[in-house]
């Protein structure tokens, strides 16, 4: 790996750093004449979220910062492969233990996210810094005391995250994130319907074409979903999202909307791009666009299941009562 050089990381990579370069023409489509997106799709990419600060407004890596990147994450694929050692210290007391085992599990993230021949430097394109423009804590003080409802007093499960909950395990919509998150996707389409089926979490999302959000609608798990088509391109708005979906690094409130825009691309792959709107939380829109490829044949998603696993939850809710114990017999 460390004489890994450019033709064979191009090799390796393949598809992954292909170039995004959306077009109108040539483009496959459904029996109704618009773009097809169904299939299985992912988004492995080692690409974050949000630009590291230290890269300031710094919008694309070089061909050779991207060989690097790619070339480190290589050998941490190779160390993570290899023999644990039998003979190895326990954890110091008091340390943190994660859940790095499962990452195991998960294919690791080796390609950098490409879009129109750039080699991005973070998911997030607007700001121009690549970072969510969350306001200052001072404004946010009430919504953070409702967020961290799990750090307080346990007196019963509806004060923990949904996520913990397992009413719904991930973020708002399953396109937004990327690597172990929500990689996979399966887009089942009709005339008058879009469906979006990600892997983690896994939920189905329906969306309404050419429909109108309702007059007087409600709050819902991952919102209420209306489309259009403006030319080749699908344009989603999302709005009426129940407040207790926030779900970091992008948080949520009653006031919380997305509109997203799906384009297939001249590789056909697709281009995903959104924006999210919530005053009560941010001090401008952000928009991210993230590069969409077709899995291989024969690759499908398989079913998430958080409650059998949950054994955390169950252990929360029984240390709040051994406190609530101890307290009492002092």
């Amino acid at each position: 790996f460390m004489k890994f050089h450019y033709s064979a990381f191009l090799y390796f990579s393949g598809i992954l750093l292909a170039p995004i370069a959306v077009l109108s023409q040539e483009l496959s489509r459904t029996e109704f004449g618009h773009p097809n997106f169904q299939g299985y799709w992912n988004n492995l990419y080692q690409t974050p979220l949000q630009r590291p600060v230290g890269l300031g407004e710094k919008r694309r890596y070089t061909d050779e910062e991207a060989i690097t990147l790619v070339n480190q994450a290589l050998l941490e694929l190779d160390e993570r492969a290899s023999r644990l050692d039998p003979d190895r210290a326990p954890p110091e007391a008091g340390s943190r233990v994660t859940n790095q085992a499962d990452d195991d599990f998960d294919e690791f993230p080796i390609g950098i996210a490409r879009v129109n021949g750039e080699y991005r430097t973070s998911l997030i394109i607007d700001p121009p810094n690549g970072r969510i423009p969350l306001k200052e804590a001072s404004e946010r003080d009430d919504f953070f005391t409702n967020l961290n409802r799990s750090g307080r007093y346990l007196d019963g499960p509806e004060f923990g995250w949904a996520a913990e909950r397992c009413l719904i395990a991930g973020p708002q919509l399953s396109m937004m994130f990327q690597r172990g998150l929500s990689p996979y996707t399966h887009i089942v389409q009709t005339e008058d319907y879009l469906m979006i089926l990600g892997e983690y979490p896994y939920d189905a999302r329906i969306i309404r074409i050419n429909s109108e959000h309702p007059e007087h609608g409600f709050p819902k798990w991952m919102g209420d979903s209306i489309g259009y088509w403006e030319a080749d391109t699908l344009v989603i708005h999302t709005n009426n999202f129940r407040d207790e979906h926030s779900y970091p690094p992008i948080l949520s409130t009653e006031t919380f909307e997305v509109e997203e825009r799906l384009s297939l691309t001249s590789e056909g792959n697709i281009l995903y791009k959104y924006t999210v709107t919530d005053p009560q939380l941010y001090t401008q829109p952000f928009t991210a666009e993230i590069p969409f490829t077709r899995m291989e044949q024969g690759r499908v998603l398989y079913e998430y299941a958080c409650h059998e696993g949950n054994y955390s939850w169950g252990n929360s809710l029984r240390g709040a009562r051994m406190q609530e114990r101890i307290a009492a017999e002092n």
